[in-house]
Protein backbone atom coordinates (compact mmCIF):
# COMPACT_ATOMS: atom_id res chain seq x y z
CA UNK A 1 0.00 0.00 0.00
CA UNK A 2 1.00 3.45 -1.12
CA UNK A 3 2.38 6.17 2.12
CA UNK A 4 1.56 9.21 0.50
CA UNK A 5 3.12 12.23 2.03
CA UNK A 6 1.96 14.35 4.52
CA UNK A 7 0.41 17.63 3.63
CA UNK A 8 -0.25 19.87 6.26
CA UNK A 9 -3.50 22.13 5.75
CA UNK A 10 -5.62 24.78 6.96
CA UNK A 11 -8.06 22.21 8.69
CA UNK A 12 -9.33 24.41 11.21
CA UNK A 13 -9.83 28.16 11.25
CA UNK A 14 -9.89 30.80 13.80
CA UNK A 15 -13.41 31.37 16.40
CA UNK A 16 -13.39 34.86 15.00
CA UNK A 17 -13.52 33.43 11.18
CA UNK A 18 -16.62 30.93 12.35
CA UNK A 19 -18.21 34.55 14.45
CA UNK A 20 -17.82 36.82 11.22
CA UNK A 21 -20.62 36.50 8.75
CA UNK A 22 -23.09 36.15 11.71
CA UNK A 23 -22.48 39.95 12.89
CA UNK A 24 -22.49 41.43 8.68
CA UNK A 25 -26.14 42.35 7.68
CA UNK A 26 -28.11 40.21 4.73
CA UNK A 27 -26.53 43.31 2.26
CA UNK A 28 -23.22 43.16 3.35
CA UNK A 29 -22.89 39.50 3.02
CA UNK A 30 -24.73 39.91 -0.51
CA UNK A 31 -22.18 42.89 -1.32
CA UNK A 32 -19.29 40.43 -0.44
CA UNK A 33 -20.93 37.18 -2.18
CA UNK A 34 -20.90 39.02 -5.51
CA UNK A 35 -16.84 38.70 -5.90
CA UNK A 36 -16.18 36.20 -3.08
CA UNK A 37 -18.93 33.91 -3.62
CA UNK A 38 -20.80 32.79 -0.43
CA UNK A 39 -17.38 32.70 1.26
CA UNK A 40 -18.08 32.78 5.21
CA UNK A 41 -20.20 29.13 4.62
CA UNK A 42 -16.82 27.20 4.39
CA UNK A 43 -16.89 27.12 8.05
CA UNK A 44 -19.29 24.65 7.98
CA UNK A 45 -17.24 22.32 5.63
CA UNK A 46 -15.25 19.61 7.68
CA UNK A 47 -12.09 17.83 6.42
CA UNK A 48 -9.14 15.62 8.32
CA UNK A 49 -7.56 16.59 4.70
CA UNK A 50 -6.85 12.78 3.73
CA UNK A 51 -8.83 13.52 0.39
CA UNK A 52 -6.43 15.73 -0.71
CA UNK A 53 -3.70 14.11 0.35
CA UNK A 54 -4.58 11.40 -1.55
CA UNK A 55 -5.48 13.59 -5.11
CA UNK A 56 -2.09 14.92 -4.35
CA UNK A 57 -0.51 11.25 -5.15
CA UNK A 58 -2.38 11.25 -8.20
CA UNK A 59 -1.68 14.66 -9.59
CA UNK A 60 0.19 15.25 -13.05
CA UNK A 61 0.90 18.30 -13.53
CA UNK A 62 1.91 17.65 -17.38
CA UNK A 63 -1.26 17.62 -18.06
CA UNK A 64 -3.02 19.75 -14.51
CA UNK A 65 -5.16 16.77 -14.14
CA UNK A 66 -5.84 14.05 -11.67
CA UNK A 67 -5.14 10.37 -13.01
CA UNK A 68 -7.86 8.50 -11.16
CA UNK A 69 -7.34 4.68 -12.27
CA UNK A 70 -8.25 4.61 -16.11
CA UNK A 71 -9.82 8.63 -16.02
CA UNK A 72 -8.49 11.72 -16.15
CA UNK A 73 -10.92 14.56 -14.04
CA UNK A 74 -9.63 18.17 -13.05
CA UNK A 75 -11.13 21.08 -11.37
CA UNK A 76 -12.31 23.69 -14.41
CA UNK A 77 -13.07 26.76 -14.11
CA UNK A 78 -17.05 26.31 -14.94
CA UNK A 79 -16.97 23.90 -11.49
CA UNK A 80 -14.83 26.35 -9.40
CA UNK A 81 -16.74 29.36 -10.71
CA UNK A 82 -20.65 27.99 -10.38
CA UNK A 83 -19.48 26.79 -6.96
CA UNK A 84 -19.12 30.22 -6.39
CA UNK A 85 -21.74 31.62 -7.79
CA UNK A 86 -19.30 33.86 -9.75
CA UNK A 87 -18.93 35.22 -13.51
CA UNK A 88 -16.01 34.27 -16.06
CA UNK A 89 -16.56 35.31 -19.52
CA UNK A 90 -16.04 39.06 -19.67
CA UNK A 91 -14.36 39.83 -16.45
CA UNK A 92 -10.56 40.55 -16.76
CA UNK A 93 -7.68 39.38 -15.34
CA UNK A 94 -6.26 40.25 -12.31
CA UNK A 95 -2.31 40.25 -11.61
CA UNK A 96 -1.83 39.19 -7.93
CA UNK A 97 0.84 41.57 -7.14
CA UNK A 98 2.57 41.33 -3.65
CA UNK A 99 1.25 44.45 -1.84
CA UNK A 100 3.17 45.36 1.54
CA UNK A 101 1.81 46.77 4.90
CA UNK A 102 1.24 50.42 3.22
CA UNK A 103 -1.14 48.57 0.49
CA UNK A 104 -2.84 46.80 3.52
CA UNK A 105 -3.28 49.76 5.82
CA UNK A 106 -4.71 52.45 3.11
CA UNK A 107 -7.34 49.56 2.33
CA UNK A 108 -8.14 48.96 5.45
CA UNK A 109 -7.81 52.31 6.66
CA UNK A 110 -5.73 51.82 9.70
CA UNK A 111 -3.14 53.76 10.94
CA UNK A 112 0.28 52.53 10.20
CA UNK A 113 1.78 52.67 13.67
CA UNK A 114 -1.08 50.40 15.07
CA UNK A 115 -0.02 47.65 12.88
CA UNK A 116 2.72 46.16 15.30
CA UNK A 117 4.95 43.17 13.22
CA UNK A 118 7.50 42.63 10.41
CA UNK A 119 6.00 39.37 9.24
CA UNK A 120 3.57 40.83 6.58
CA UNK A 121 0.37 39.51 8.00
CA UNK A 122 -1.77 40.48 10.92
CA UNK A 123 -4.04 38.44 13.06
CA UNK A 124 -7.40 37.48 12.45
CA UNK A 125 -8.74 38.80 15.99
CA UNK A 126 -6.85 41.99 15.61
CA UNK A 127 -9.31 43.23 12.45
CA UNK A 128 -12.16 41.04 14.45
CA UNK A 129 -12.30 43.51 17.18
CA UNK A 130 -11.88 46.47 15.03
CA UNK A 131 -14.29 45.79 12.09
CA UNK A 132 -16.62 42.91 13.18
CA UNK A 133 -18.85 44.11 15.58
CA UNK A 134 -21.36 47.09 14.84
CA UNK A 135 -20.93 48.83 17.59
CA UNK A 136 -17.37 48.87 18.51
CA UNK A 137 -15.94 52.60 16.06
CA UNK A 138 -16.27 54.65 18.99
CA UNK A 139 -13.74 52.10 21.23
CA UNK A 140 -11.05 51.76 18.76
CA UNK A 141 -11.49 55.14 16.52
CA UNK A 142 -7.90 56.13 17.10
CA UNK A 143 -6.55 53.24 15.16
CA UNK A 144 -8.54 54.43 12.12
CA UNK A 145 -7.13 56.91 10.04
CA UNK A 146 -10.41 58.52 8.96
CA UNK A 147 -13.33 59.86 11.59
CA UNK A 148 -16.08 59.14 9.86
CA UNK A 149 -18.41 56.00 11.20
CA UNK A 150 -20.05 56.10 7.40
CA UNK A 151 -16.61 55.43 6.58
CA UNK A 152 -16.10 52.61 9.25
CA UNK A 153 -19.57 50.94 7.85
CA UNK A 154 -18.16 51.18 4.29
CA UNK A 155 -14.80 49.34 5.16
CA UNK A 156 -16.53 46.74 7.37
CA UNK A 157 -17.79 44.09 4.53
CA UNK A 158 -13.97 44.93 2.39
CA UNK A 159 -12.31 43.62 5.75
CA UNK A 160 -14.32 40.62 6.15
CA UNK A 161 -13.56 39.93 2.77
CA UNK A 162 -10.21 40.12 2.67
CA UNK A 163 -10.48 38.12 6.00
CA UNK A 164 -12.35 35.24 4.41
CA UNK A 165 -10.34 35.39 1.65
CA UNK A 166 -7.08 35.07 3.43
CA UNK A 167 -8.44 32.15 5.53
CA UNK A 168 -10.32 30.14 3.10
CA UNK A 169 -8.89 31.21 -0.54
CA UNK A 170 -5.49 32.07 -0.15
CA UNK A 171 -4.41 30.51 3.68
CA UNK A 172 -1.15 30.56 5.88
CA UNK A 173 0.11 27.95 8.13
CA UNK A 174 -0.13 30.16 11.00
CA UNK A 175 -3.77 31.43 10.08
CA UNK A 176 -2.76 35.02 9.89
CA UNK A 177 -3.87 37.27 6.77
CA UNK A 178 -1.08 37.85 4.44
CA UNK A 179 -0.97 41.69 3.65
CA UNK A 180 0.66 40.33 0.21
CA UNK A 181 -3.76 39.79 -1.33
CA UNK A 182 -4.87 43.78 -0.26
CA UNK A 183 -3.85 44.56 -4.01
CA UNK A 184 -5.49 41.37 -5.27
CA UNK A 185 -8.74 42.26 -2.96
CA UNK A 186 -8.88 45.82 -3.94
CA UNK A 187 -9.10 44.83 -7.27
CA UNK A 188 -11.85 42.65 -6.81
CA UNK A 189 -13.55 45.21 -5.29
CA UNK A 190 -13.36 48.01 -6.91
CA UNK A 191 -12.70 46.53 -10.69
CA UNK A 192 -9.46 47.38 -12.86
CA UNK A 193 -9.97 50.17 -15.49
CA UNK A 194 -13.57 50.02 -15.02
CA UNK A 195 -13.99 46.35 -15.64
CA UNK A 196 -15.08 43.69 -13.15
CA UNK A 197 -12.30 41.12 -12.49
CA UNK A 198 -13.12 37.60 -11.80
CA UNK A 199 -11.21 35.71 -8.63
CA UNK A 200 -11.93 32.53 -9.95
CA UNK A 201 -8.86 31.68 -12.74
CA UNK A 202 -7.03 32.66 -9.36
CA UNK A 203 -8.01 30.38 -7.41
CA UNK A 204 -7.76 27.68 -9.68
CA UNK A 205 -3.73 28.56 -10.61
CA UNK A 206 -3.36 28.08 -6.78
CA UNK A 207 -4.80 25.03 -6.24
CA UNK A 208 -3.03 23.50 -9.40
CA UNK A 209 0.20 24.89 -8.16
CA UNK A 210 -0.22 23.49 -4.92
CA UNK A 211 -1.01 19.97 -5.80
CA UNK A 212 2.42 20.52 -8.00
CA UNK A 213 4.31 22.25 -5.39
CA UNK A 214 3.11 19.38 -2.53
CA UNK A 215 4.18 16.61 -4.93
CA UNK A 216 7.61 18.17 -5.44
CA UNK A 217 8.11 18.38 -1.41
CA UNK A 218 6.62 21.40 -0.04
CA UNK A 219 4.69 20.34 3.52
CA UNK A 220 1.78 22.95 3.40
CA UNK A 221 -1.26 23.45 0.68
CA UNK A 222 -1.12 26.90 -0.16
CA UNK A 223 -4.57 26.59 -2.07
CA UNK A 224 -8.04 26.23 -1.17
CA UNK A 225 -8.12 22.62 0.18
CA UNK A 226 -11.75 22.97 0.97
CA UNK A 227 -12.71 23.67 -2.72
CA UNK A 228 -10.69 20.88 -3.88
CA UNK A 229 -12.65 18.36 -1.14
CA UNK A 230 -15.79 19.99 -1.78
CA UNK A 231 -14.93 19.07 -5.63
CA UNK A 232 -14.00 15.52 -5.13
CA UNK A 233 -16.35 14.96 -2.40
CA UNK A 234 -19.41 15.92 -4.81
CA UNK A 235 -17.46 13.87 -8.04
CA UNK A 236 -16.89 10.75 -5.99
CA UNK A 237 -19.11 10.66 -3.04
CA UNK A 238 -22.24 11.77 -4.55
CA UNK A 239 -25.52 10.54 -3.22
CA UNK A 240 -27.90 9.16 -6.00
CA UNK A 241 -30.47 10.50 -7.35
CA UNK A 242 -29.37 14.17 -8.17
CA UNK A 243 -31.31 16.83 -7.56
CA UNK A 244 -32.56 18.35 -10.93
CA UNK A 245 -34.30 21.14 -11.33
CA UNK A 246 -31.53 23.46 -8.68
CA UNK A 247 -30.89 26.97 -10.36
CA UNK A 248 -26.94 27.23 -11.73
CA UNK A 249 -27.40 30.86 -10.32
CA UNK A 250 -28.44 32.22 -6.98
CA UNK A 251 -28.30 28.65 -5.19
CA UNK A 252 -25.61 28.23 -2.21
CA UNK A 253 -24.10 24.84 -3.11
CA UNK A 254 -21.47 25.40 -0.10
CA UNK A 255 -24.10 25.36 2.67
CA UNK A 256 -25.86 22.54 1.02
CA UNK A 257 -23.21 20.28 0.37
CA UNK A 258 -23.89 18.08 3.01
CA UNK A 259 -26.98 17.35 1.55
CA UNK A 260 -25.68 16.07 -1.40
CA UNK A 261 -22.66 13.60 -0.36
CA UNK A 262 -22.56 10.46 1.40
CA UNK A 263 -20.24 10.77 4.55
CA UNK A 264 -20.91 7.19 5.53
CA UNK A 265 -17.73 4.92 5.73
CA UNK A 266 -15.24 7.41 4.57
CA UNK A 267 -11.58 6.60 4.07
CA UNK A 268 -9.48 6.98 7.53
CA UNK A 269 -6.30 8.04 5.73
CA UNK A 270 -5.23 8.92 3.09
CA UNK A 271 -4.20 5.58 1.56
CA UNK A 272 -7.73 4.54 1.75
CA UNK A 273 -8.68 7.16 -0.09
CA UNK A 274 -6.19 6.11 -2.81
CA UNK A 275 -7.47 2.33 -3.03
CA UNK A 276 -10.80 3.49 -3.41
CA UNK A 277 -10.21 6.20 -5.88
CA UNK A 278 -8.24 3.55 -8.04
CA UNK A 279 -10.64 1.19 -8.31
CA UNK A 280 -13.80 3.58 -8.68
CA UNK A 281 -16.03 2.75 -11.75
CA UNK A 282 -17.05 5.58 -13.94
CA UNK A 283 -20.70 4.67 -13.74
CA UNK A 284 -19.68 5.83 -9.61
CA UNK A 285 -18.61 9.17 -10.88
CA UNK A 286 -21.06 11.87 -10.71
CA UNK A 287 -18.85 13.70 -13.84
CA UNK A 288 -21.24 16.50 -14.42
CA UNK A 289 -21.77 18.82 -11.53
CA UNK A 290 -25.16 20.12 -10.38
CA UNK A 291 -24.14 23.74 -11.16
CA UNK A 292 -21.75 23.25 -14.07
CA UNK A 293 -22.86 25.16 -16.87
CA UNK A 294 -22.71 23.35 -19.55
CA UNK A 295 -24.38 25.66 -22.55
CA UNK A 296 -21.58 28.04 -22.42
CA UNK A 297 -18.09 26.91 -20.94
CA UNK A 298 -14.73 27.86 -21.29
CA UNK A 299 -13.51 25.56 -24.35
CA UNK A 300 -10.59 27.70 -26.09
CA UNK A 301 -9.18 30.76 -26.73
CA UNK A 302 -9.30 32.96 -29.95
CA UNK A 303 -6.02 31.22 -30.62
CA UNK A 304 -5.27 28.39 -29.00
CA UNK A 305 -6.80 25.84 -26.30
CA UNK A 306 -4.48 26.13 -23.90
CA UNK A 307 -5.87 28.62 -21.31
CA UNK A 308 -2.56 29.99 -18.51
CA UNK A 309 -3.89 30.56 -15.53
CA UNK A 310 -2.01 33.01 -12.85
CA UNK A 311 -2.65 32.79 -9.28
CA UNK A 312 -0.40 33.99 -5.83
CA UNK A 313 2.03 30.82 -6.11
CA UNK A 314 2.68 30.70 -9.72
CA UNK A 315 1.05 29.98 -13.41
CA UNK A 316 -0.54 26.71 -14.21
CA UNK A 317 -1.89 25.74 -18.23
CA UNK A 318 -5.50 24.64 -18.29
CA UNK A 319 -6.23 22.73 -21.24
CA UNK A 320 -10.40 22.19 -20.75
CA UNK A 321 -10.91 20.21 -24.07
CA UNK A 322 -9.19 17.30 -22.27
CA UNK A 323 -12.05 17.25 -19.25
CA UNK A 324 -14.58 17.30 -21.89
CA UNK A 325 -17.01 14.58 -19.99
CA UNK A 326 -16.91 16.84 -16.63
CA UNK A 327 -18.40 19.88 -19.42
CA UNK A 328 -21.54 17.20 -20.45
CA UNK A 329 -19.99 16.20 -24.08
CA UNK A 330 -18.49 13.34 -25.67
CA UNK A 331 -14.17 13.43 -24.60
CA UNK A 332 -12.54 12.75 -27.82
CA UNK A 333 -8.70 12.73 -28.24
CA UNK A 334 -7.21 16.30 -26.68
CA UNK A 335 -4.76 18.12 -27.82
CA UNK A 336 -1.45 17.63 -25.68
CA UNK A 337 0.59 20.83 -25.66
CA UNK A 338 3.63 21.09 -23.50
CA UNK A 339 3.04 22.53 -20.57
CA UNK A 340 6.79 23.14 -19.55
CA UNK A 341 6.97 26.67 -20.10
CA UNK A 342 3.36 26.98 -17.94
CA UNK A 343 4.92 25.45 -14.73
CA UNK A 344 6.05 28.23 -12.76
CA UNK A 345 6.25 28.15 -9.08
CA UNK A 346 6.96 31.87 -7.65
CA UNK A 347 9.76 32.20 -5.18
CA UNK A 348 8.38 32.42 -1.39
CA UNK A 349 4.75 32.47 -3.03
CA UNK A 350 4.93 35.88 -3.82
CA UNK A 351 4.17 37.39 -7.05
CA UNK A 352 7.14 39.39 -8.89
CA UNK A 353 6.23 43.03 -9.71
CA UNK A 354 7.47 41.74 -13.51
CA UNK A 355 5.03 38.82 -14.13
CA UNK A 356 6.37 35.97 -16.87
CA UNK A 357 4.76 35.36 -19.77
CA UNK A 358 1.90 38.75 -19.08
CA UNK A 359 1.07 38.85 -22.54
CA UNK A 360 0.47 35.57 -23.13
CA UNK A 361 -1.61 34.88 -19.87
CA UNK A 362 -4.24 38.68 -20.42
CA UNK A 363 -4.34 37.80 -24.21
CA UNK A 364 -6.33 34.20 -23.88
CA UNK A 365 -8.78 35.22 -21.20
CA UNK A 366 -10.04 37.94 -22.75
CA UNK A 367 -11.25 35.84 -25.92
CA UNK A 368 -12.45 32.90 -24.04
CA UNK A 369 -15.28 30.83 -26.23
CA UNK A 370 -16.88 27.58 -26.38
CA UNK A 371 -16.26 25.79 -29.50
CA UNK A 372 -19.33 24.76 -32.14
CA UNK A 373 -17.40 21.80 -33.51
CA UNK A 374 -18.49 20.25 -29.60
CA UNK A 375 -22.05 20.08 -29.48
CA UNK A 376 -23.66 19.89 -26.33
CA UNK A 377 -26.11 17.03 -25.84
CA UNK A 378 -27.88 17.44 -22.03
CA UNK A 379 -29.60 14.06 -22.30
CA UNK A 380 -26.18 12.36 -22.49
CA UNK A 381 -24.30 14.57 -20.23
CA UNK A 382 -24.06 12.25 -17.09
CA UNK A 383 -23.12 9.16 -19.59
CA UNK A 384 -19.06 9.93 -19.76
CA UNK A 385 -19.18 8.53 -23.19
CA UNK A 386 -15.26 8.70 -24.54
CA UNK A 387 -14.93 7.70 -28.11
CA UNK A 388 -12.59 4.78 -29.42
CA UNK A 389 -9.87 6.67 -30.11
CA UNK A 390 -9.52 8.54 -26.74
CA UNK A 391 -9.70 5.20 -25.15
CA UNK A 392 -7.03 4.03 -26.97
CA UNK A 393 -4.59 7.15 -26.81
CA UNK A 394 -5.65 6.74 -22.84
CA UNK A 395 -3.83 3.58 -22.59
CA UNK A 396 -1.06 4.81 -24.87
CA UNK A 397 -0.79 8.06 -22.43
CA UNK A 398 0.02 6.00 -19.19
CA UNK A 399 -2.64 7.64 -17.54
CA UNK A 400 -4.09 4.61 -15.42
CA UNK A 401 -0.38 3.79 -14.26
CA UNK A 402 -0.19 5.42 -10.59
CA UNK A 403 2.62 8.03 -11.29
CA UNK A 404 4.82 7.82 -7.88
CA UNK A 405 4.81 4.11 -7.67
CA UNK A 406 8.20 3.39 -6.36
CA UNK A 407 10.48 0.62 -6.54
CA UNK A 408 12.05 -1.37 -3.80
CA UNK A 409 15.17 0.53 -3.98
CA UNK A 410 13.50 3.66 -4.34
CA UNK A 411 11.68 2.84 -1.23
CA UNK A 412 15.04 1.90 0.80
CA UNK A 413 16.44 4.47 0.19
CA UNK A 414 13.66 6.69 1.15
CA UNK A 415 13.86 4.63 4.56
CA UNK A 416 17.01 5.71 5.03
CA UNK A 417 16.47 8.96 4.42
CA UNK A 418 13.98 9.33 6.65
CA UNK A 419 15.41 7.84 9.40
CA UNK A 420 18.53 9.86 8.76
CA UNK A 421 16.31 13.12 8.59
CA UNK A 422 15.00 11.98 12.03
CA UNK A 423 18.72 11.62 13.80
CA UNK A 424 19.35 15.12 12.44
CA UNK A 425 16.83 16.44 14.00
CA UNK A 426 17.64 14.52 17.09
CA UNK A 427 21.55 15.71 16.70
CA UNK A 428 19.78 19.22 16.28
CA UNK A 429 17.88 19.13 19.30
CA UNK A 430 20.97 17.56 21.54
CA UNK A 431 22.81 20.54 20.35
CA UNK A 432 20.23 23.51 21.11
CA UNK A 433 20.27 21.51 25.00
CA UNK A 434 24.20 21.07 25.00
CA UNK A 435 24.16 24.41 23.98
CA UNK A 436 21.84 26.15 26.86
CA UNK A 437 24.37 23.58 29.41
CA UNK A 438 27.37 25.54 27.80
CA UNK A 439 25.82 28.93 28.49
CA UNK A 440 24.58 28.27 31.73
CA UNK A 441 28.11 26.71 32.91
CA UNK A 442 29.83 30.05 31.43
CA UNK A 443 27.69 31.93 33.45
CA UNK A 444 28.63 29.63 36.94
CA UNK A 445 32.06 30.31 36.17
CA UNK A 446 31.80 33.63 35.48
CA UNK A 447 30.19 34.14 38.74
CA UNK A 448 32.55 32.10 41.03
CA UNK A 449 35.71 34.38 39.31
CA UNK A 450 34.23 37.31 40.55
CA UNK A 451 33.27 36.08 43.65
CA UNK A 452 37.14 34.41 43.61
CA UNK A 453 38.23 37.69 42.79
CA UNK A 454 36.19 39.95 45.74
CA UNK A 455 37.29 37.10 48.56
CA UNK A 456 40.99 37.90 47.09
CA UNK A 457 40.50 41.59 48.04
CA UNK A 458 39.12 41.53 51.04
CA UNK A 459 41.58 39.73 52.43
CA UNK A 460 44.81 41.33 51.28
CA UNK A 461 43.44 44.35 52.64
CA UNK A 462 43.07 41.92 56.51
CA UNK A 463 46.69 40.88 55.62
CA UNK A 464 48.21 44.21 55.12
CA UNK A 465 46.39 45.43 58.22
CA UNK A 466 47.70 42.60 60.48
CA UNK A 467 51.27 43.52 58.92
CA UNK A 468 51.07 47.23 60.07
CA UNK A 469 50.13 46.17 64.06
CA UNK A 470 53.20 47.10 65.52
CA UNK A 471 52.33 49.60 68.99
CA UNK A 472 49.55 47.49 70.92
CA UNK A 473 48.23 49.48 74.00
CA UNK A 474 47.30 47.23 76.46
CA UNK A 475 47.86 47.27 80.75
CA UNK A 476 49.85 44.24 80.18
CA UNK A 477 53.02 43.48 80.83
CA UNK A 478 55.20 44.17 77.78
CA UNK A 479 56.42 41.29 76.91
CA UNK A 480 53.00 39.42 77.09
CA UNK A 481 51.51 41.69 75.10
CA UNK A 482 53.94 41.00 72.37
CA UNK A 483 53.70 37.33 72.81
CA UNK A 484 50.00 37.68 71.91
CA UNK A 485 50.18 39.99 69.29
CA UNK A 486 53.28 37.55 67.94
CA UNK A 487 50.82 34.60 67.92
CA UNK A 488 47.99 36.55 66.69
CA UNK A 489 49.89 37.60 63.73
CA UNK A 490 51.51 33.71 62.90
CA UNK A 491 47.92 32.69 63.26
CA UNK A 492 46.30 35.05 60.95
CA UNK A 493 49.37 35.33 58.70
CA UNK A 494 49.07 31.23 58.28
CA UNK A 495 44.59 31.11 57.66
CA UNK A 496 45.21 34.27 55.22
CA UNK A 497 48.03 32.36 53.23
CA UNK A 498 45.15 28.92 53.43
CA UNK A 499 42.02 31.26 51.81
CA UNK A 500 44.40 32.40 49.00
Amino acid sequence: MDRPQQISQLLTVPMEVRRWPGLLSFSEINQVASYLGPIGDFKDIESDGYLVEALIQLWDSDGSTFRIGNKELTPTIEEVAGLLNLPVKGTTVIFPIASGKIEFCHFAGLKESVVQGSDQSIDVKFLFDRFAMKDEFDKYSNDFSFTSKVTWECKRPLVYGLVMAGIYLFSRKDKKIGFKITKLLSDLFFGIKDRQASIVPTVLADIFVACTNCQRGSKFFYGSNRILHIWAMEHFRRQLPALDGLPLIGYNWISTHHKRVDQSNLSRSASEWLDFLRVLLDQKIRWVLDWTDCFNPVLRAKSSDLIPLLGTQGIMAYTPKRFLRQLGRIQGVPLTPDLTDFTISFGKGICPDKIPMKVSIVEPWETLSDDEDIAYVPQLKQMALVTPQYEEWLRESGAGRPLMEQSEEVKKLMAIIEVKDIENAQLRQSVEVNKGLAEKNKRLCEEMQERHQELKRKCGKLYDQTERMQNPYSREPKDAVIDKLKKFNDLVRNQLREMM
